[in-house]
C-alpha cells in the first residue's frame, strides 16, 4: 500500500490562486457592470459632446456644403441647428478635417442613430483590441478584461462622448502586433491613419528616428502624406490651410478651449495657472511672467522627452520594443496640452504590455504596481483629487516613472554625449517658440471691457446708446447680452442668437436668431436690457449688418445654392408690415427688403459692412484666402478693393464712409487696421501672436473689437481702442 503525503503549502498556493482568481471575477463584473450603466446606456440614449462634432462635419460634407468655415464657432454652430442636432453647443477645433471621414458612412442617419452605430462599432473595437493584444502577450482572456475595464471613466466618457479613443487605441494596438511581426512598413502606416484623427501618434516619429527604424518612419511619413491627400481630395484644400496655418499651432500650445482649467491635468494647463494672467480666466496667477511660462514649460517637455531618450538602448529585441512602446504612450499623454480623461483609454495598450513584461521577468510586484498607478489615473475620484492634487496627471507621471526606472537597457555613451547638446537645442527651440507664440499677448488687456458674463466668448460687439450689445456664447446656447450688468437679452422663441447688428444711433438693434432656419428680428433701442421686451421678426435671413445711423439693413441669404445680401432701404423710415410666420407677432414700419443685384455673383460672403449711401462693403472669398470687395446697391456693379492687400476679412465702415476698419491676417493672426479711404494711409492697431477681429466704429475716433488673446483660439473678449 502507498502511502499519501500531503503538502499543505502546496495546497495554500492553489488556494490562493483559486481566490485571487475569484476576487479578479468579482472585480471585473462589477467594472462591466458599471460600465454598462453608467456609460453604455446613458450613450445609447442621449447625444453628448464631441460624437456631433464630427457627425456635424461630416453630415456638411454629405450634402454638399464646403468646410472651409467649419473652425469658426458662430457658423458650425449655424449648421447644428439647421440640422436640429440635440446638443446646446459645438466646435470642430481643435480636430483636423480627416475626423469627419469615419462618419461619412453614417452622415445620412439621424445624430442619434448614427451616435447608436458608433457605439455599436466601438464595441467592435474593443473587442479586436482585447484579441490583438492576446496575441501579443501570455496574459490570461480574465486578466486582459480586468486590465482594459480598469480604464473604467475613460472608456465611459468615449462611448458616453462619441469619441475615437477606443478606435484609436485598435490602430495603436495593431500597429504594435505588425511591428512584432516584424512589418515595420504597415506599422508605421497605421500609426499614420491614427494620426490623421488625432495628432499626438505622429510623434511615434521621434521614437522610430531614435532606434534608426527607417522603414517605420517611411511608412508614418508615407501613410500620412497618402492620407493628407485623401483628406484634400475629399474636403478640398482651404480647411486644410485654415487648419494648419490658424488652429493646429494654437492646439499644440493648449491655447484652445479653459487655457487655465485644471480639469486638463496637463504640465501646460498648470503652466497656464502659475504663469500667466488674463483679466477675466485667470486675473491673480502665481506669477505673472511670459518668461517663466516659456522657460518652464520647456523645461518639463524636454525633460519628459528626453528622459525617455536616454531610457532607449540601442538594440532591437522583442523586449525592448515592448518596454518603449508601452512606455512612449504615457509620455504622449504627459506632453499633451490638453488631455481629458477619454485620452487615457490609449493606456490601456501600455498596462498590458507592461503588465504581461513584468510577470515574464518574475516581477509580479511591479506588475500590481503598473495596474495600481493605471487605475488611479482611470478612476473617477472627487473633484478635489482631480484638480487640487492633479489625481489623473500624477497617476500617469507616476507610471512613467515606473516604466523609465525598469527600462531594459540605456542609451550608450555616444548617444549621451549627442543627447544633452540635442536637449539643450530643444530647450531654447521650445522657449523662443513660446514666446512667439505669446509675443504682445497682454497689448489689449488694459482695454478689455469689464467682465460681461460667465460666458466661453463674445463674436459680436456693438455701441447701443450708453450700453454695449453681444453675442456671447453662455452655458448652453448663444444670446445677447448687455452690458454693463450682463443682462441676458430674451428672443421671443427658442434658438441661437448668432449675430447682432446695431449702431450708436441705429433706432433699432437686429439679431439673428437661428433654429430650424435663421431668422432676423429687431427691437427698438429704448427696450434694449427690458425683460419685457418682444423683439418683431423682420425675415429669413442672417448674419445682418446696418449703416451706423441705421437707415440701411442688409443681411444674408442661401437662395438655389447661392449666397446673395438682401438690402432694405433706409431701414429707419416705414414702408411695410408683416408677421412673423413662427411667432405671430404682428408689426409695423419695417422696411420692405429686396435682393441685391449682383451679389449672387459675389465668391462666398463671409462678413459685410453697409456704407451711408447703402452700398456693402463685403468679405469674400475662400476663409483661407479671403479679400475686400465693393458692391453698389443699385447698379449690382462688383469692384474688387485690390488695394486693400492680403488676407483681410470683418469689414467695418466708419460714420462717415472715410475710414475703413478691418482684420488682415500676418504671420498666423488677425491683426487690425483702419485705412484712410481716399488717402489709403493705413493704421495698424494690435500686432500680438493672437487674434483681433469684428470691429465696430462707437463713435467717430473709437473702435470696439473682439480679441482672443490669452482666452482660446475664437473664444474672444471685447475691447475698445483709440484710432489717431
Amino acid at each position: 500500500m502507498h502511502e499519501i503525503t500531503h503538502n499543505p503549502g502546496a495546497a495554500h498556493s492553489n488556494g490562493a490562486v483559486r481566490a485571487l482568481a475569484v476576487c479578479e471575477w468579482i472585480l471585473l463584473a462589477g467594472l462591466v457592470a458599471t460600465f454598462i450603466v453608467r456609460g453604455l446606456v446613458p450613450a445609447w440614449r442621449t447625444m453628448n459632446t464631441d460624437f456631433p462634432n464630427y457627425y456635424l462635419a461630416a453630415s456638411i460634407h454629405h450634402q454638399g456644403i464646403l468646410l472651409d468655415r467649419a473652425y469658426e464657432w458662430r457658423w458650425f454652430q449655424r449648421q447644428k441647428d439647421y440640422r436640429q442636432i440635440d446638443q446646446t453647443l459645438v466646435g470642430f477645433a481643435p480636430h483636423p478635417p480627416m475626423c469627419a471621414v469615419p462618419m461619412l458612412p453614417l452622415a445620412w442617419l439621424p445624430s442619434l442613430e448614427a451616435k447608436r452605430v458608433w457605439l455599436v462599432l466601438n464595441l467592435g473595437f474593443l473587442a479586436l483590441v482585447v484579441l490583438i493584444l492576446r496575441r501579443v502577450t501570455a496574459l490570461s482572456w480574465r486578466r486582459l478584461f480586468l486590465l482594459t475595464f480598469l480604464c473604467i471613466l475613460p472608456l465611459r466618457e468615449n462611448f458616453l462622448f462619441g469619441q475615437y479613443y477606443v478606435l484609436i487605441l485598435l490602430l495603436l494596438c495593431a500597429a504594435y502586433y505588425t511591428a512584432c511581426r516584424g512589418w515595420r512598413l504597415s506599422s508605421g502606416a497605421i500609426l499614420a491613419a491614427a494620426a490623421s484623427l488625432k495628432i499626438f501618434p505622429v510623434f511615434f516619429l521621434i521614437l522610430f528616428l531614435r532606434k534608426r527604424n527607417w522603414r517605420a518612419a517611411a511608412g508614418l511619413v508615407g501613410g500620412g502624406a497618402v492620407l493628407a491627400g485623401i483628406s484634400i481630395l475629399i474636403f478640398g484644400w482651404s480647411v486644410h490651410e485654415v487648419y494648419l496655418r490658424d488652429v493646429l499651432p494654437r492646439a499644440l500650445h493648449g491655447d484652445l478651449v479653459g487655457p487655465y482649467v485644471l480639469q486638463w491635468n496637463s504640465f501646460t494647463g498648470l503652466c497656464h495657472r502659475w504663469f500667466l494672467s488674463e483679466p477675466e480666466l485667470n486675473p491673480a496667477p502665481w506669477m505673472n511672467s511670459v518668461m517663466a511660462y516659456s522657460f518652464a514649460q520647456a523645461l518639463v517637455g524636454t525633460v519628459l522627452l528626453f528622459s525617455f531618450l536616454f531610457s532607449t538602448g540601442e538594440e532591437d529585441t522583442p523586449n525592448t520594443a515592448a518596454w518603449e512602446w508601452a512606455t512612449f504612450l504615457p509620455l504622449l499623454i504627459l506632453l499633451s496640452s490638453m488631455p481629458t480623461a477619454y485620452h487615457h483609454c490609449v493606456l490601456i495598450l501600455t498596462v498590458v504590455v507592461m503588465a504581461d513584461w513584468f510577470l515574464k521577468s518574475g516581477q509580479p510586484k511591479r506588475a500590481l504596481a503598473a495596474a495600481f498607478l493605471f487605475s488611479i489615473a482611470c478612476y473617477p475620484l472627487p473633484g478635489f483629487a482631480w484638480l487640487t492634487l492633479q489625481g489623473r496627471m500624477a497617476g500617469v507621471f507616476l507610471l512613467y516613472l515606473l516604466l523609465l526606472w525598469n527600462a531594459p537597457a540605456r542609451a550608450n555613451a555616444r548617444s549621451r554625449r549627442l543627447g544633452f547638446p540635442l536637449a539643450a537645442i530643444f530647450l531654447i527651440a521650445l522657449t523662443f517658440s513660446n514666446l512667439r507664440a505669446l509675443r504682445n499677448r497682454a497689448e489689449d488687456f488694459s482695454r478689455r471691457l469689464p467682465p460681461v458674463s460667465a460666458g466661453y466668448g463674445s463674436f459680436s460687439v456693438a455701441r447701443v446708446g450708453d450700453r454695449v450689445l453681444l453675442d456671447e456664447m453662455v452655458a448652453d446656447s448663444y444670446a445677447a447680452v448687455v452690458v454693463p450688468g450682463g443682462t441676458l437679452q430674451r428672443m421671443p422663441l427658442q434658438g441661437d442668437v448668432l449675430a447682432i447688428a446695431a449702431g450708436a444711433h441705429s433706432p433699432f438693434i437686429y439679431f439673428e436668431l437661428t433654429g430650424l432656419h435663421s431668422q432676423i428680428f429687431r427691437l427698438p433701442t429704448s427696450q434694449l436690457g427690458s425683460p419685457d421686451a418682444i423683439p418683431e421678426y423682420v425675415a429669413e435671413g442672417y448674419d445682418p449688418a446696418i449703416s451706423f445711423d441705421g437707415r440701411w439693413l442688409a443681411y444674408l441669404r442661401e437662395e438655389n445654392g447661392k449666397t446673395t445680401i438682401w438690402m432694405a432701404g433706409d431701414a429707419s423710415s416705414p414702408s411695410a408690415s408683416s408677421r412673423s410666420p413662427s411667432s405671430g407677432v404682428e408689426f409695423n414700419d419695417l422696411p420692405a427688403a429686396t435682393a441685391v443685384p449682383g451679389s449672387q455673383n459675389l465668391d462666398g460672403v463671409l462678413e459685410m459692412s453697409v456704407t451711408p449711401g447703402g452700398d456693402v462693403i463685403a468679405s469674400v472669398g475662400s476663409p483661407a484666402d479671403p479679400h475686400l470687395a465693393l458692391l453698389h446697391a443699385a447698379s449690382g456693379e462688383v469692384r474688387g478693393l485690390a488695394e486693400i492687400r492680403g488676407a483681410v476679412r470683418y469689414p467695418a465702415i466708419s460714420a462717415d464712409g472715410k475710414r475703413l476698419a478691418f482684420s488682415r491676417r500676418e504671420s498666423g493672426a488677425w491683426h487690425l487696421f483702419v485705412r484712410e479711404m481716399e488717402s489709403g494711409r493705413e493704421q495698424q492697431l494690435t500686432s500680438a501672436a493672437c487674434n483681433a477681429t469684428s470691429p465696430s466704429w462707437e463713435d467717430a475716433q473709437t473702435l470696439l473689437y473682439l480679441t482672443d488673446c490669452g482666452r482660446g483660439l475664437g473664444l474672444a473678449a471685447p475691447a475698445r481702442v483709440t484710432v489717431q
